[in-house]
């Protein structure tokens, strides 16, 4: 009898003991899991404190350039590339991290809305400038009336490179065409057969600003000087730029020599739109803004729009 109540009490021993043992491994993993979870809800919370505050920076930032902008045109009514908003702003420290910048004249690109005109309808000798500045970049020029028709109000398609509805339709997945302004250059990806390599061509030199914008020959480009009229060459075109005084072309007429007169595109020596490019380092996150500025001369500036992660 006494063997097997011993024998009872050892079984019950080891019982207990794989008991035991099995409570600690659960609790081991229970702590475990609950410090996993701790750490990442400190880290969501330390990544959303970080975001608030990189954006804060960032929109500090883009004061500061409707400050410099604000000031520039105090200054003067002539823009170009030697002024002071347009050196870019080297990293600053702050607290835990670092800021920088720049700001680019969006008013030296051509300004893809003016393909329509007011009313909406096709405008035939932007389409033509645009085709120019295609050519000078030796891309395809059937992107501009494709581009024209996604951008005009009827739902016509233009001849001979227009596209409406049955072809975006057909497209997989199927989508129908804008047919009006449009806010950002991205939308020219979705013009069919575009690719990510013609638009990274195109996309340094074209913008997408309201109707009705001029280009500011201080700032454009070599291609988007050439798109101005077929009697521009690549040589002129890089004359204009070499020639420009320190202190840029004070007024048009400083190149009626190099400009032919039948120059359609609206021309000026001053910018009103710009584009504010900020990123922001700081802790574990990198924050990048893109804001769109209009300036309305010394009274100030306003933003259009921004956008963060995406230009």
């Amino acid at each position: 009898m006494n063997r097997l109540l011993v024998k009872a009490a050892g079984k019950q021993s080891g019982v207990a003991l794989i008991t035991a043992m099995l409570i600690v491994a659960l609790a081991t993993i229970l702590t475990g899991a609950a410090i996993w979870d701790f750490h990442l809800d400190q880290r969501r919370t330390e990544s959303l404190l970080y975001s608030d505050l990189g954006f804060n920076f960032a929109v500090g930032a883009e004061a500061w350039a409707a400050r410099a902008l604000v000031e520039d045109a105090e200054d003067g009514d002539v823009d170009h590339p030697e002024e002071a908003w347009a050196t870019n702003l080297p990293p600053l420290p702050i607290d835990g991290g670092s800021v920088d910048g720049a700001l680019s004249d969006l008013n030296g690109r051509f300004n893809i809305n003016n393909l329509v005109d007011a009313d909406g309808a096709t405008d035939s000798e932007a389409v033509s400038q645009l085709e120019r500045l295609l050519e000078s970049l030796d891309l395809d020029r059937r992107w501009a009336g494709l581009l024209a028709d996604w951008i005009d109000s009827d739902i016509n398609p233009n001849f001979p490179d227009g596209a409406e509805d049955t072809v975006y339709l057909g497209q997989d997945p199927p989508y129908r065409p804008a047919n009006r302004i449009v806010t950002s250059v991205s939308e020219i990806l979705a013009l069919p057969e575009m690719d990510l390599e013609t638009f990274a061509v195109l996309a340094p030199h074209v913008t997408a600003l309201p109707r009705g914008t001029s280009i500011n020959v201080n700032t454009a480009t070599v291609p988007v000087l050439m798109s101005l009229s077929e009697d521009i060459s690549a040589s002129d075109a890089a004359s204009i730029i070499e020639d420009r005084p320190e202190d840029g072309y004070e007024d048009l007429t400083e190149l009626a020599d190099v400009l032919p007169e039948e120059t359609s595109a609206p021309l000026s020596v001053r910018s009103q739109y710009f584009k504010l490019a900020v990123r922001v380092n700081i802790g574990s996150v990198e924050l990048t803004m893109y804001s769109l500025l209009e300036r309305e001369g010394a009274a100030g500036v306003r933003t259009i729009l921004r956008s963060t992660g995406i230009d």
